[in-house]
Protein backbone atom coordinates (compact mmCIF):
# COMPACT_ATOMS: atom_id res chain seq x y z
CA UNK A 1 0.00 0.00 0.00
CA UNK A 2 2.74 2.41 1.21
CA UNK A 3 4.31 2.49 -2.05
CA UNK A 4 0.90 3.91 -3.78
CA UNK A 5 2.26 7.53 -2.10
CA UNK A 6 4.07 10.39 -3.06
CA UNK A 7 7.06 11.14 -1.56
CA UNK A 8 7.43 12.91 1.38
CA UNK A 9 9.96 15.90 1.77
CA UNK A 10 11.12 18.31 4.34
CA UNK A 11 11.22 22.07 3.18
CA UNK A 12 12.72 25.15 4.64
CA UNK A 13 10.06 27.57 3.55
CA UNK A 14 6.32 27.62 1.53
CA UNK A 15 8.29 28.92 -1.92
CA UNK A 16 10.26 25.43 -1.99
CA UNK A 17 7.15 23.60 -2.55
CA UNK A 18 6.15 25.51 -5.69
CA UNK A 19 6.35 23.04 -8.88
CA UNK A 20 6.83 19.41 -9.35
CA UNK A 21 3.20 18.42 -9.81
CA UNK A 22 1.81 15.28 -10.96
CA UNK A 23 0.54 13.71 -13.99
CA UNK A 24 -2.57 12.16 -14.05
CA UNK A 25 -3.87 9.54 -16.88
CA UNK A 26 -7.35 10.41 -17.57
CA UNK A 27 -8.56 7.04 -18.20
CA UNK A 28 -12.19 7.10 -17.37
CA UNK A 29 -12.17 10.36 -19.80
CA UNK A 30 -10.74 8.54 -22.37
CA UNK A 31 -13.25 5.54 -22.64
CA UNK A 32 -16.63 8.01 -22.15
CA UNK A 33 -15.04 9.57 -25.15
CA UNK A 34 -13.59 6.71 -26.78
CA UNK A 35 -10.26 8.65 -27.37
CA UNK A 36 -7.52 6.36 -28.65
CA UNK A 37 -4.64 8.32 -27.31
CA UNK A 38 -3.12 8.15 -23.59
CA UNK A 39 -4.78 11.56 -22.02
CA UNK A 40 -2.31 12.87 -18.79
CA UNK A 41 -3.52 16.10 -16.89
CA UNK A 42 -0.33 18.09 -15.51
CA UNK A 43 -2.37 19.14 -12.21
CA UNK A 44 -1.16 22.86 -11.37
CA UNK A 45 -3.42 22.82 -7.98
CA UNK A 46 -0.75 20.86 -6.18
CA UNK A 47 1.19 24.04 -6.08
CA UNK A 48 0.67 26.12 -2.61
CA UNK A 49 -1.32 28.72 -4.13
CA UNK A 50 -3.58 26.19 -5.85
CA UNK A 51 -2.82 27.21 -9.25
CA UNK A 52 0.27 27.61 -11.81
CA UNK A 53 0.32 30.98 -11.23
CA UNK A 54 2.74 29.82 -7.95
CA UNK A 55 5.58 29.28 -10.59
CA UNK A 56 5.40 32.96 -12.29
CA UNK A 57 4.67 34.66 -8.64
CA UNK A 58 7.98 32.88 -7.54
CA UNK A 59 10.16 33.57 -10.69
CA UNK A 60 8.80 37.44 -11.25
CA UNK A 61 9.66 38.16 -7.96
CA UNK A 62 13.15 36.70 -7.94
CA UNK A 63 13.75 38.40 -11.30
CA UNK A 64 13.01 42.17 -9.96
CA UNK A 65 15.24 41.44 -6.72
CA UNK A 66 17.48 40.04 -8.85
CA UNK A 67 17.71 43.37 -11.15
CA UNK A 68 16.83 46.14 -8.10
CA UNK A 69 13.95 46.40 -8.88
CA UNK A 70 12.28 46.02 -5.28
CA UNK A 71 13.60 46.83 -2.11
CA UNK A 72 12.95 45.99 1.62
CA UNK A 73 9.01 47.48 2.38
CA UNK A 74 8.29 47.75 -1.14
CA UNK A 75 4.43 46.98 -2.59
CA UNK A 76 3.96 44.51 -5.69
CA UNK A 77 0.99 45.79 -7.16
CA UNK A 78 -0.45 43.44 -9.87
CA UNK A 79 -3.77 43.02 -12.54
CA UNK A 80 -4.70 39.80 -11.92
CA UNK A 81 -7.52 37.41 -12.40
CA UNK A 82 -6.91 35.90 -9.30
CA UNK A 83 -4.38 33.28 -9.27
CA UNK A 84 -1.60 35.61 -10.31
CA UNK A 85 -2.19 37.21 -7.12
CA UNK A 86 -2.35 34.26 -5.15
CA UNK A 87 1.33 33.43 -6.44
CA UNK A 88 2.40 37.04 -5.67
CA UNK A 89 1.15 37.55 -2.43
CA UNK A 90 2.07 33.76 -1.11
CA UNK A 91 5.67 34.73 -2.18
CA UNK A 92 5.48 37.87 -0.66
CA UNK A 93 4.16 36.96 2.49
CA UNK A 94 7.29 34.41 3.14
CA UNK A 95 9.62 37.62 1.68
CA UNK A 96 8.08 40.31 3.71
CA UNK A 97 6.90 42.56 0.82
CA UNK A 98 3.37 44.08 0.71
CA UNK A 99 0.67 43.17 -1.91
CA UNK A 100 -1.87 45.26 -3.86
CA UNK A 101 -4.46 43.55 -6.71
CA UNK A 102 -6.61 44.73 -9.29
CA UNK A 103 -9.33 42.44 -10.40
CA UNK A 104 -12.47 42.47 -12.65
CA UNK A 105 -15.16 42.57 -10.99
CA UNK A 106 -16.77 39.01 -13.05
CA UNK A 107 -14.17 36.89 -10.59
CA UNK A 108 -15.18 35.22 -8.05
CA UNK A 109 -15.45 36.02 -4.67
CA UNK A 110 -13.36 33.69 -3.51
CA UNK A 111 -10.40 34.88 -5.32
CA UNK A 112 -10.69 38.30 -3.62
CA UNK A 113 -11.16 36.61 -0.13
CA UNK A 114 -8.44 33.95 -0.53
CA UNK A 115 -6.05 37.14 -1.69
CA UNK A 116 -7.37 38.87 1.45
CA UNK A 117 -6.34 36.02 3.42
CA UNK A 118 -2.51 36.28 2.68
CA UNK A 119 -2.49 39.30 3.38
CA UNK A 120 -3.29 41.42 0.56
CA UNK A 121 -5.46 44.64 -0.52
CA UNK A 122 -7.89 44.32 -3.61
CA UNK A 123 -9.32 46.67 -5.60
CA UNK A 124 -12.07 45.86 -7.61
CA UNK A 125 -12.94 47.46 -11.34
CA UNK A 126 -15.38 47.26 -14.01
CA UNK A 127 -14.53 44.55 -16.68
CA UNK A 128 -16.50 45.44 -19.71
CA UNK A 129 -14.00 48.28 -20.14
CA UNK A 130 -11.11 48.90 -23.04
CA UNK A 131 -7.23 47.86 -21.17
CA UNK A 132 -6.39 51.50 -21.91
CA UNK A 133 -9.14 53.10 -20.19
CA UNK A 134 -8.21 54.74 -16.82
CA UNK A 135 -10.65 52.47 -14.65
CA UNK A 136 -9.50 49.36 -16.55
CA UNK A 137 -7.76 47.39 -13.96
CA UNK A 138 -4.42 47.36 -15.74
CA UNK A 139 -4.56 51.38 -15.57
CA UNK A 140 -5.89 51.15 -11.96
CA UNK A 141 -2.55 49.16 -10.99
CA UNK A 142 -0.70 51.69 -12.28
CA UNK A 143 -2.42 54.69 -10.55
CA UNK A 144 -1.76 52.67 -7.13
CA UNK A 145 2.09 52.42 -7.69
CA UNK A 146 2.15 56.31 -9.27
CA UNK A 147 0.83 57.40 -5.84
CA UNK A 148 3.40 55.16 -3.58
CA UNK A 149 5.84 56.44 -6.04
CA UNK A 150 5.17 59.83 -4.97
CA UNK A 151 6.01 59.54 -1.38
CA UNK A 152 9.49 58.64 -2.60
CA UNK A 153 10.21 56.54 0.36
CA UNK A 154 8.58 52.90 1.49
CA UNK A 155 4.65 53.20 2.26
CA UNK A 156 3.07 51.43 6.07
CA UNK A 157 0.69 48.81 5.62
CA UNK A 158 -1.90 51.95 6.99
CA UNK A 159 -0.70 54.50 4.57
CA UNK A 160 -1.25 51.97 1.88
CA UNK A 161 -4.81 51.08 3.20
CA UNK A 162 -5.42 54.94 2.68
CA UNK A 163 -4.11 54.27 -1.20
CA UNK A 164 -6.05 51.56 -1.99
CA UNK A 165 -9.33 53.11 -0.23
CA UNK A 166 -8.90 56.49 -2.49
CA UNK A 167 -8.08 54.27 -5.56
CA UNK A 168 -11.47 51.93 -4.88
CA UNK A 169 -13.73 55.36 -4.03
CA UNK A 170 -12.18 56.76 -7.88
CA UNK A 171 -13.17 53.74 -9.36
CA UNK A 172 -16.54 53.07 -7.61
CA UNK A 173 -17.74 56.44 -8.29
CA UNK A 174 -16.27 56.75 -12.34
CA UNK A 175 -13.95 60.16 -11.28
CA UNK A 176 -12.08 59.23 -14.83
CA UNK A 177 -10.36 62.60 -14.60
CA UNK A 178 -8.96 62.21 -11.42
CA UNK A 179 -7.66 58.73 -12.33
CA UNK A 180 -6.66 59.96 -15.50
CA UNK A 181 -4.45 62.79 -14.00
CA UNK A 182 -2.93 60.44 -11.57
CA UNK A 183 -2.04 58.08 -14.67
CA UNK A 184 -0.33 61.31 -16.54
CA UNK A 185 1.45 63.04 -13.75
CA UNK A 186 5.14 62.42 -14.03
CA UNK A 187 6.38 60.33 -11.22
CA UNK A 188 10.06 59.45 -10.38
CA UNK A 189 10.09 55.78 -10.48
CA UNK A 190 11.50 54.05 -7.00
CA UNK A 191 12.04 50.45 -5.87
CA UNK A 192 8.93 51.16 -3.57
CA UNK A 193 6.01 50.06 -5.67
CA UNK A 194 6.47 47.49 -8.30
CA UNK A 195 4.08 46.35 -11.23
CA UNK A 196 5.53 42.48 -12.27
CA UNK A 197 3.24 42.93 -14.99
CA UNK A 198 2.57 38.93 -16.04
CA UNK A 199 1.20 40.36 -19.46
CA UNK A 200 5.18 41.85 -20.03
CA UNK A 201 7.39 40.20 -17.95
CA UNK A 202 10.03 37.65 -19.40
CA UNK A 203 10.07 35.83 -16.28
CA UNK A 204 6.65 34.54 -17.08
CA UNK A 205 7.72 32.12 -19.76
CA UNK A 206 10.94 31.38 -18.49
CA UNK A 207 9.40 30.19 -15.52
CA UNK A 208 7.42 27.73 -17.66
CA UNK A 209 10.67 26.99 -19.41
CA UNK A 210 13.12 25.93 -16.57
CA UNK A 211 10.31 24.12 -14.49
CA UNK A 212 6.43 23.07 -15.74
CA UNK A 213 8.28 21.63 -19.30
CA UNK A 214 11.46 20.44 -17.72
CA UNK A 215 9.04 18.50 -15.15
CA UNK A 216 7.12 16.94 -17.79
CA UNK A 217 9.80 15.96 -20.24
CA UNK A 218 10.91 14.06 -17.11
CA UNK A 219 7.94 12.72 -16.26
CA UNK A 220 6.70 11.74 -19.89
CA UNK A 221 10.67 10.47 -20.36
CA UNK A 222 10.47 12.64 -24.04
CA UNK A 223 7.52 10.66 -24.93
CA UNK A 224 5.17 13.55 -25.57
CA UNK A 225 3.17 13.91 -28.91
CA UNK A 226 1.06 16.59 -27.91
CA UNK A 227 0.40 19.51 -25.39
CA UNK A 228 -3.00 21.66 -24.79
CA UNK A 229 -2.65 24.16 -22.91
CA UNK A 230 -5.30 27.33 -22.67
CA UNK A 231 -3.95 30.65 -23.31
CA UNK A 232 -4.28 33.42 -21.08
CA UNK A 233 -0.61 35.68 -20.84
CA UNK A 234 0.87 32.89 -23.22
CA UNK A 235 3.40 32.51 -20.62
CA UNK A 236 2.41 28.57 -19.97
CA UNK A 237 1.67 27.59 -23.91
CA UNK A 238 4.91 29.65 -24.58
CA UNK A 239 7.43 28.91 -22.37
CA UNK A 240 6.45 25.15 -22.30
CA UNK A 241 5.96 25.01 -26.41
CA UNK A 242 10.04 26.26 -27.06
CA UNK A 243 10.90 23.66 -24.53
CA UNK A 244 9.36 20.66 -25.81
CA UNK A 245 9.99 21.88 -29.23
CA UNK A 246 13.35 22.52 -29.12
CA UNK A 247 13.96 18.51 -28.31
CA UNK A 248 11.14 17.03 -30.32
CA UNK A 249 8.99 18.12 -33.04
CA UNK A 250 5.67 18.01 -30.03
CA UNK A 251 2.42 19.51 -31.91
CA UNK A 252 1.62 22.55 -29.12
CA UNK A 253 -2.43 23.19 -29.89
CA UNK A 254 -3.87 25.90 -27.52
CA UNK A 255 -7.04 26.30 -26.51
CA UNK A 256 -9.24 29.91 -26.58
CA UNK A 257 -12.49 30.80 -25.05
CA UNK A 258 -15.37 32.55 -27.55
CA UNK A 259 -14.70 35.88 -27.69
CA UNK A 260 -10.99 36.42 -27.22
CA UNK A 261 -8.60 37.30 -30.07
CA UNK A 262 -6.60 34.40 -29.81
CA UNK A 263 -7.21 32.37 -32.54
CA UNK A 264 -8.45 35.42 -34.84
CA UNK A 265 -4.76 36.61 -34.64
CA UNK A 266 -3.25 33.48 -35.40
CA UNK A 267 -6.01 33.05 -38.66
CA UNK A 268 -4.20 36.23 -39.68
CA UNK A 269 -6.59 38.54 -38.84
CA UNK A 270 -4.70 42.34 -37.73
CA UNK A 271 -4.76 43.32 -34.08
CA UNK A 272 -6.41 46.01 -35.03
CA UNK A 273 -9.48 44.17 -36.29
CA UNK A 274 -8.98 41.03 -33.48
CA UNK A 275 -9.71 43.30 -31.14
CA UNK A 276 -12.90 44.80 -32.30
CA UNK A 277 -14.38 41.54 -32.50
CA UNK A 278 -13.33 40.45 -28.43
CA UNK A 279 -16.48 40.23 -26.53
CA UNK A 280 -16.81 39.36 -22.48
CA UNK A 281 -16.77 36.04 -21.61
CA UNK A 282 -17.39 33.64 -18.51
CA UNK A 283 -14.51 31.66 -18.08
CA UNK A 284 -11.38 32.38 -16.38
CA UNK A 285 -7.94 32.87 -16.45
CA UNK A 286 -8.01 32.29 -19.92
CA UNK A 287 -8.14 34.37 -23.47
CA UNK A 288 -7.00 38.16 -23.82
CA UNK A 289 -8.58 41.36 -25.63
CA UNK A 290 -4.49 42.37 -26.26
CA UNK A 291 -1.89 41.02 -27.47
CA UNK A 292 0.75 40.49 -24.49
CA UNK A 293 4.49 39.97 -25.13
CA UNK A 294 4.72 36.99 -23.29
CA UNK A 295 3.08 34.89 -25.85
CA UNK A 296 4.98 33.75 -29.01
CA UNK A 297 1.85 32.50 -31.41
CA UNK A 298 4.56 30.94 -33.91
CA UNK A 299 5.19 28.09 -31.65
CA UNK A 300 1.60 27.18 -31.27
CA UNK A 301 0.52 24.77 -34.17
CA UNK A 302 -2.98 25.37 -34.15
CA UNK A 303 -5.95 26.75 -31.64
CA UNK A 304 -9.19 25.52 -30.75
CA UNK A 305 -12.33 27.63 -29.71
CA UNK A 306 -14.36 26.62 -26.93
CA UNK A 307 -17.47 28.67 -25.59
CA UNK A 308 -17.95 28.70 -21.70
CA UNK A 309 -21.01 26.07 -21.88
CA UNK A 310 -18.52 23.72 -23.16
CA UNK A 311 -15.60 24.91 -20.72
CA UNK A 312 -18.17 24.44 -17.53
CA UNK A 313 -20.32 21.25 -18.59
CA UNK A 314 -16.75 19.83 -19.12
CA UNK A 315 -15.25 20.83 -16.03
CA UNK A 316 -18.18 19.67 -13.98
CA UNK A 317 -18.56 16.31 -15.45
CA UNK A 318 -14.80 15.84 -14.93
CA UNK A 319 -15.25 16.37 -11.32
CA UNK A 320 -17.46 13.20 -11.00
CA UNK A 321 -15.74 10.75 -13.65
CA UNK A 322 -12.68 11.69 -12.04
CA UNK A 323 -12.87 12.98 -9.45
CA UNK A 324 -10.65 15.85 -10.37
CA UNK A 325 -12.06 18.97 -8.95
CA UNK A 326 -10.67 21.98 -11.39
CA UNK A 327 -11.53 25.02 -12.77
CA UNK A 328 -13.67 26.05 -16.19
CA UNK A 329 -10.25 27.00 -17.64
CA UNK A 330 -9.03 22.95 -17.05
CA UNK A 331 -12.70 22.15 -18.32
CA UNK A 332 -12.05 24.45 -21.26
CA UNK A 333 -8.44 22.79 -22.57
CA UNK A 334 -10.18 19.62 -21.92
CA UNK A 335 -12.92 20.22 -23.96
CA UNK A 336 -10.61 21.55 -26.63
CA UNK A 337 -8.24 18.23 -26.17
CA UNK A 338 -11.26 16.00 -27.13
CA UNK A 339 -12.70 18.23 -29.82
CA UNK A 340 -9.59 18.25 -31.44
CA UNK A 341 -8.30 14.94 -31.26
CA UNK A 342 -11.66 13.75 -32.67
CA UNK A 343 -11.54 15.89 -35.49
CA UNK A 344 -8.19 15.47 -36.59
CA UNK A 345 -8.45 11.67 -35.90
CA UNK A 346 -5.88 11.53 -33.91
CA UNK A 347 -4.44 7.88 -32.54
CA UNK A 348 -2.14 6.36 -30.83
CA UNK A 349 -0.66 9.35 -29.20
CA UNK A 350 0.66 10.66 -25.68
CA UNK A 351 -1.48 13.89 -24.85
CA UNK A 352 -0.23 16.19 -22.09
CA UNK A 353 -2.97 18.82 -21.23
CA UNK A 354 -2.39 21.63 -18.57
CA UNK A 355 -4.97 21.90 -15.58
CA UNK A 356 -3.95 25.42 -14.10
CA UNK A 357 -6.00 25.95 -10.98
CA UNK A 358 -8.52 24.02 -8.57
CA UNK A 359 -12.01 24.49 -8.49
CA UNK A 360 -12.38 25.13 -4.95
CA UNK A 361 -12.44 29.14 -6.35
CA UNK A 362 -15.70 28.17 -8.04
CA UNK A 363 -18.26 26.64 -6.09
CA UNK A 364 -20.24 29.59 -5.64
CA UNK A 365 -20.09 29.65 -10.30
CA UNK A 366 -19.70 27.15 -12.49
CA UNK A 367 -20.50 24.08 -9.41
CA UNK A 368 -23.51 25.91 -8.65
CA UNK A 369 -26.34 25.26 -10.85
CA UNK A 370 -28.51 28.24 -9.35
CA UNK A 371 -25.47 30.11 -11.01
CA UNK A 372 -25.66 28.48 -14.32
CA UNK A 373 -28.88 29.01 -14.95
CA UNK A 374 -29.33 32.97 -13.43
CA UNK A 375 -26.63 33.52 -16.48
CA UNK A 376 -28.12 31.36 -19.52
CA UNK A 377 -26.22 27.75 -19.14
CA UNK A 378 -27.87 24.58 -19.19
CA UNK A 379 -26.83 21.82 -16.04
CA UNK A 380 -26.93 18.70 -17.54
CA UNK A 381 -23.52 18.49 -18.61
CA UNK A 382 -23.65 15.15 -20.04
CA UNK A 383 -26.41 15.97 -22.31
CA UNK A 384 -23.87 19.47 -23.55
CA UNK A 385 -20.96 17.12 -23.95
CA UNK A 386 -23.16 14.49 -26.17
CA UNK A 387 -21.61 16.05 -29.34
CA UNK A 388 -18.33 14.78 -28.42
CA UNK A 389 -18.78 11.23 -27.57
Amino acid sequence: MVENYTELGIYEDIVKVIGKTPLVRLKKIERYFSIESELYAKIEFFNPGGSIKDRIGKYMIEGAKKEGKITEGAVIVEPTSGNTGVGLALVAADEGYKTVFTMPDKMSIEKELLLEALGAFVIRTPTAVAPSDPNSYYKVAEAVRNLIWKKKRPVSREELKEIVNYVQRLVDEERLDELRSILEEEVEETPYAYIPNQYFNKYNPIAHYETTAKEIWEQTKGEIDYLFAGIGTGGTITGIGRYLKERKDVKIIGVDPVGSIYNLVKKGMSLEEAVKKAHPYLVEGIGEDLLPETVDLSLVDDIVVVNDQEAFAMTRFLARKEGILVGGSSGAALYGTIKYLKENEVKGKKVVIIFPDTGRNYLTKIFNNKWLLENGFETDDEKVLEGLR
